[in-house]
C-alpha cells in the first residue's frame, strides 16, 4: 500500500453523479455509507447555482424490519422515482457498496401520469473499484445516449452539430461550450443538442438527427459520439480545439463534413485570427529567446494535454521534453497522438513520479494540474494550472478552448514567464553533496525536495561551508519550518 499526497480523480460513482447532476430529468440515487454522502455539498461549493443537487442516499446500513427508512435499495429506488417523477434513473455505488457485492436490483417502474412515458433504470454494472471518475461519467453518458437515442432520425435540413463538452464541476465547460457554439455560427452551422450539460431526454432523442459530432473532451464524450458513429453513421471531429492551429482544423474538419463551402470557412477562420486570437500574435512580438527551443513539460488530462502540447510545439516554438496523462484507460491513445510533438510521452496517476520527472528534467515551463503546483513552487519553475484537476474556479471563467481560449493561454503564459524573469536568480553555482546529505534528501517526498535542496544550499553558503552535509540539510528544514 503507498500513501499518496494526492489523487487526480475520485471514485467511478463520483463520475456517474457528475453527469447525472449536469441533466435535466436524470436522478441518481447513491447506494453508499452516509459517511460517505459529500457530493452535495461538493457540488454546491463549486457550481454555484443555487439548486440541489439530483441525487438520493441510499444507505448500505439496511433499516430495521417493518420502517420505512431509506436502506432498501429497491424501495429507495421506487422513492426516488415517485418523489421527482425523472425521466431516467442512474445508479451509483460507492467503493463500500461495491466490495459488500450488493447488485443493482432489476425493476422497472410505472408510467408517469404526465408524460406517458416510464422513467429508464440505468444500473451501471459495469461499475467496479477499478473504473475511475473520468471513465465512469464516459460510460454512464454513453448508457444515457443508448437509453434515448436508440432509434434512426431523420437528418436535420440545415447543417447541425451535436457538442460533447465535460459535465459538471469541470470549471470552462460551459465557457469553453458558449465559444464553440460561437465559432460555429460563425460558419453557418446549427446547434443541434449539447450533451451532457443542461441536456434533457428530448436532447439525447434528437442526437441521430445531427450532421455530424463535435467532442470537445474525449475523456467524457468518446464512447457516446462513437455509438452514434457505429450506429447512426454520424461523423465526428474529436482533435483537441485548443490553439489557433488546432481551432482552424477542427473548424475545417466541420466545415467538410457538414458539406460548406471550404473558402467560406477559411474566411471566417482568417477573420478570427485578425480580431480575435491573440495567441499568435503573442508569439510575434516576444523576444526569440523567451520562447523558441525553451524546454516545457506537459501532464493532465487527454484533451488540454495533448492539446496544450501540440499549441507550444506547433505555434510558440517550445521544446516539449514530456507529456504525460493520469488517465491510464486512455494511455495507448494519448501515448500514439502525443508522438507528433515530444519524445518522451507517459501514462501514471502517482504524483509522485510526476514531481520525479520535474525533478531529474528541471524544465523552463511546467504544465499540469493542481497536484504540479508545489512541486513546481518547490524546484522554481514557472507553472501554467492549465489542465483539470484545478484548484480555481473563477466567477468568471474564461475558455481555453477556440480563439478566444488563445488569449487566455497567452496571458497565462506571459504572466507566468514575466514572472520568473523578474525573480533574482539564486547566488552562485550549486554546491556539492556529500553521499549522506543526498541520501537524506532522496527520503523527501519528491514534490518538496526542490526547496530542500534551496534551502540547504542557502544555509550552507550562509554558513561558509564548501559542501551541503547531512547536519547541513536538517538545519535548514528545521529553520524553514
Amino acid at each position: 500500500m503507498r500513501v499518496l499526497r494526492g489523487v487526480y480523480e475520485g471514485p467511478g460513482s463520483h463520475g456517474i453523479l457528475r453527469v447525472a447532476a449536469s441533466m435535466r430529468g436524470v436522478r441518481a440515487v447513491f447506494r453508499a455509507l452516509p459517511s460517505e454522502w459529500h457530493f452535495p455539498a461538493l457540488l454546491g461549493g463549486y457550481a454555484r447555482s443555487g439548486t440541489a443537487a439530483p441525487v438520493t442516499l441510499s444507505p448500505v446500513i439496511p433499516p430495521f424490519e417493518s420502517s420505512r427508512a431509506p436502506g432498501d435499495f429497491a424501495g429507495d429506488l421506487s422513492a426516488a422515482v415517485r418523489r421527482h417523477a425523472p425521466d431516467a434513473v442512474l445508479v451509483a455505488r460507492s467503493d463500500t457498496a461495491l466490495i459488500s457485492g450488493e447488485e443493482p436490483p432489476e425493476m422497472s417502474f410505472p408510467p408517469d401520469r404526465r408524460t406517458g412515458r416510464s422513467p429508464k433504470l440505468i444500473r451501471s454494472d459495469w461499475e467496479s473499484p477499478e473504473v475511475g471518475e473520468v471513465e465512469a461519467a464516459n460510460l454512464a453518458l454513453l448508457e444515457l445516449v443508448q437509453a434515448f437515442a436508440n432509434r434512426p432520425r431523420s437528418r436535420t435540413k440545415e447543417p447541425s452539430v451535436n457538442l460533447f463538452g465535460a459535465p459538471v464541476l469541470e470549471p470552462l465547460a460551459a465557457a469553453e461550450l458558449a465559444e464553440m457554439e460561437r465559432l460555429l455560427g460563425l460558419i453557418g452551422v446549427e446547434i443541434n443538442a449539447v450533451v451532457p450539460l443542461g441536456a434533457g431526454a428530448e436532447d439525447l432523442a434528437r442526437l441521430p438527427r445531427a450532421w455530424a459530432s463535435v467532442v470537445l473532451h474525449r475523456e467524457f464524450g468518446e464512447a457516446a459520439s462513437l455509438y452514434l458513429q457505429d450506429e447512426f453513421k454520424i461523423p465526428r471531429v474529436a482533435a483537441p480545439i485548443l490553439g489557433a492551429v488546432g481551432t482552424g482544423a477542427a473548424l475545417r474538419s466541420i466545415g467538410e463534413l457538414c458539406s460548406l463551402d471550404a473558402s467560406d470557412v477559411n474566411r471566417v477562420i482568417w477573420g478570427e485570427l485578425a480580431n480575435t486570437a491573440r495567441l499568435p500574435w503573442y508569439a510575434r512580438i516576444t523576444p526569440p529567446e523567451v520562447l523558441e527551443g525553451r524546454r516545457v513539460a506537459v501532464f493532465g488530462d487527454l484533451t488540454y494535454a495533448l492539446g496544450l502540447g501540440y499549441t507550444c510545439a506547433r505555434e510558440l516554438g517550445m521544446e516539449v521534453i514530456w507529456s504525460g496523462t493520469y488517465l491510464l484507460h486512455m494511455e495507448r491513445d494519448f501515448m500514439w497522438r502525443a508522438e507528433a510533438f515530444t519524445d518522451e510521452a507517459f501514462a501514471t496517476d502517482d504524483p509522485d513520479e510526476v514531481a520525479a520527472r520535474a525533478e531529474s528534467s528541471r524544465p523552463d515551463l511546467l504544465i499540469g494540474t493542481a497536484l504540479e503546483a508545489p512541486v513546481a513552487d518547490s524546484l522554481g519553475i514557472p507553472f501554467l494550472e492549465l489542465c483539470p484537476p484545478r484548484s480555481h474556479h473563477p466567477l468568471s471563467p474564461a475558455p481555453l478552448m477556440g480563439y478566444a481560449g488563445t488569449g487566455a493561454i497567452a496571458d497565462a503564459l506571459d504572466a507566468a514567464l514575466r514572472r520568473h524573469r523578474s525573480e533574482p536568480p539564486p547566488a552562485g553555482d550549486n554546491l556539492p553533496w556529500n553521499e549522506d546529505a543526498l541520501e537524506e534528501l532522496r527520503r523527501i517526498p519528491p514534490f518538496l525536495r526542490g526547496r530542500a535542496r534551496r534551502l540547504a544550499e542557502e544555509h550552507a553558503r550562509r554558513a561558509g561551508a564548501s559542501a551541503v552535509t547531512r547536519e547541513i540539510l536538517q538545519e535548514s528544514r528545521t529553520r524553514g519550518r
